[in-house]
């Protein structure tokens, strides 16, 4: 019983609007940065892979339409990795979150280093690797307080500030206003991410994605502390 109240707590906890915002700002650093120095490629926005793939189809890029596949192909695998690990956990009373996180920030780390110092990896296949991580935060974190959202992308964080905005003017309810507050603040977030990152660029090149890393350790923590005291009121 003790178990179940804690997996409980660790669901309504991954729906903290700080970790929801330090998410978001994450996905707007990655992909400002694999976009700008990888030809157009998004590590998240897998729509703007497809758009691209498209694009060099019809002009005959065969080559080039391929290498914007790849990044798709390591976001479904990512898909499929989360789905199984998360079964795998679930089946033995355990919460997930803190381990994905923590894969998610080390892998980004790892591959982030090594691309910069000595691995020589192709555009795609680099950006690929980086959306089988991110997949992860987008399929693990999806509510933020009872409200759904996407941390790997903002058109539904936009249209829901102006759906929930334009309820708040009909109604006057303020939960609707909050609301539209919330999806405003997620959406820029991702802003100040793909903004920081460019600034980053400017001075650490290829090691700029340690700052995606350092992003995810805020996330960590900042869920593990909210756990940490969920989990004082249970004793």
């Amino acid at each position: 019983m003790k178990e179940k109240i804690m997996l409980k707590s660790a669901v309504h906890s991954k729906e903290s609007l700080l970790v929801a915002l330090l998410l978001a700002m994450n996905t707007g650093f990655v992909d400002a940065f694999t976009f700008f120095h990888f030809d157009g490629r998004f590590a998240s926005l897998q729509t703007g892979n497809l758009i691209q793939t498209g694009i060099n189809l019809a002009h005959g890029n065969l080559e080039k339409a391929f290498q914007f596949i790849i990044p798709i192909l390591f976001f479904a695998l990512g898909a499929l990795f989360k789905t199984l690990f998360t079964k795998y956990k679930t089946q033995n009373n355990q919460s997930e979150i803190e381990s994905l996180l923590f894969i998610q920030m080390i892998g980004i780390l790892l591959i982030s280093l090594a691309f910069a110092t000595f691995l020589h990896l192709s555009a795609s296949l680099f950006v690929g690797i980086l959306s089988f991580f991110m997949v992860i935060q987008g399929d693990t974190f999806t509510r933020v307080r009872g409200l759904p959202y996407a941390n790997i992308m903002s058109t539904g964080n936009i249209k829901a500030f102006g759906t929930n905005l334009g309820q708040y003017l009909v109604s006057k309810n303020t939960k609707d206003l909050k609301n539209s507050l919330i999806f405003l603040s997620l959406a820029l977030s991702f802003v100040v991410g793909a903004f920081i990152s460019s600034l980053l660029s400017l001075w650490l090149g290829d090691f700029t994605l340690i700052g995606s890393s350092l992003l995810i350790l805020l996330a960590y923590y900042s869920y593990k502390i909210i756990i940490h005291k969920k989990q004082r009121l249970f004793h």
